[in-house]
């Protein structure tokens, strides 16, 4: 009996010591699943606090709203999540939360009008250069004139022309000495013209533009080939890693000149295939073209098809530092120092317009962000909502594979080869 006894004392200390194994598992377990964020909204320009701001995660009941000085903090259960960020008079946000950071920064920007946008699209087209001796070599857009690298039927008679925004030339350079590449706008906003083997800086000095500080292009990719932005304190650079499969953004101070990590984008797909084709490795690696056809064709598939370089881009865009992550289709907003703000996600897959270009294109003049798809080669423009990440169709291009599209003060800048003419490109501009 006292065996019995001992035995079912034993049952029931076994019982309750699972039960309170169990019990104690329960609250570590839900710890574990809550993700806690925190943040300020802001009042883009002022930057002053905004308080009673509506926060809620999409589709779910979480909410909360920001204090007097726009402070606010808040858990949710898992992780990715949309957070809508909304008050009265102010454009409503969703920006995505994930595990970049749990600190947020949100800028509101004041709403203009309550009447809904309505995008008037235009058939406004015009030649902005045509001519029947020079063609265009290249062009760049600089704080509203236009800069073309031109030549008169060979490169050997290259000249600079700047027009301003309406098509007038209000400077050019004498026939240039040597054999134009293209143009090439620096982080800082100085315009340079590139050769084969240097780079001259242009300015232009009234009607007549200059030449000067000629460096051999070796030395000038050092230093400014990288360099993608600038702000009065921060200088951001670019740097390709993962044989063209990742980029790292980093900035340096311009007082101090420390170098600190910005951002790492990567495209984890193409570089778990390539690990699963680790032959693949030796043909991204090897630079010299394969002498026979047949290797030739599976170098090049593989280096311009396959694994080409991911197109992720790093603009100045307002009051904000943007990062626009192609493979992961998101854009992440920094402020000018390099300080994480918020995230939001491209719609881009809900636009079935044909094929994606992956191309971002930043009108300096509105801010303003640009993408487009390409169809049996006709070019659509969208314009990305940097408050929800949307698309909205804008333009689409008067051409069929237009070349090299620049967009500015809500103009769409091309240049064209009309099929079976001599080499003659002619730079068409669009309005929308």
């Amino acid at each position: 009996m006292i065996g019995l006894a001992n035995c079912r004392q034993y049952r029931r200390l076994l019982c309750f010591f699972i039960f309170y194994l169990l019990l104690s598992e329960i609250p570590l377990n839900a710890q574990e699943r809550y993700f806690f964020f925190s943040g300020k909204i802001l009042e883009q320009g002022s930057k002053r606090g905004l308080s009673n701001v509506n926060l809620s995660i999409a589709n779910r009941r979480t909410g909360t709203v920001s204090g007097k000085k726009g402070d606010f903090s808040f858990f949710v259960d898992s992780i990715p999540a949309y957070l809508i960020i909304s008050h009265v008079g102010y454009q409503t946000k969703s920006i995505l939360l994930d595990e970049t950071s749990f600190s947020l920064t949100i800028y509101l920007v004041p709403q203009i009008s309550d009447l809904e946008e309505v995008e008037i699209a235009s058939n406004e087209l015009q030649p902005f250069f045509k001519d029947d001796f020079y063609s265009i070599r290249d062009y760049e857009i600089d704080s509203g004139n236009v800069f073309l690298l031109v030549y008169r039927t060979k490169l050997r008679n290259a000249e600079i022309l700047c027009k301003n925004i309406l098509g007038d030339t209000i400077a050019r350079s004498e026939v240039l000495r040597f054999f134009p590449n293209r143009l090439f706008k620096d982080c800082m906003g100085y315009m340079h013209v590139l050769s084969n083997d240097s780079g001259f800086q242009l300015y232009r000095n009234d009607k007549s533009l200059q030449l000067f500080h000629p460096v051999a292009l070796k030395k000038f990719d050092d230093v400014l080939k990288d360099c993608i932005a600038s702000t009065s304190t921060v200088f951001y650079f670019r740097k390709m890693t993962d044989m063209g499969l990742g980029v790292e953004y980093y900035g340096i101070d311009r007082k101090t000149l420390t170098k600190y990590s910005i951002a790492n984008v990567k495209d984890e797909k193409k570089m778990k295939l390539l690990l699963r084709n680790k032959e693949d490795i030796g043909l991204l690696w090897k630079s010299s073209i394969p002498e026979s056809r047949e290797e030739f064709v599976t170098w090049n598939y593989v280096q311009k098809i396959l694994y080409r370089p991911i197109k992720t881009t790093l603009y100045k865009t307002g009051n904000y530092i943007c990062i626009v992550n192609t493979p992961d289709h998101q854009m992440e907003f920094y402020d000018l120092e390099g300080n994480y703000s918020y995230k939001i996600g491209m719609k881009t897959d809900s636009i079935l317009a044909g094929r994606w270009s992956q191309e971002i294109l930043v009108d300096d003049a509105t801010s303003r962000i640009y993408t487009y798809y390409i169809k049996n080669g006709i070019f659509l423009v969208y314009r990305i909502d940097q408050n929800t990440g949307s698309l909205k169709i804008v333009a689409t291009a008067s051409h069929p594979y237009p070349q090299k599209l620049r967009i500015y003060n809500n103009w769409l800048y091309y240049l064209y080869d009309f099929p079976g003419s001599p080499d003659n490109k002619i730079m068409f501009r669009q309005r929308f």
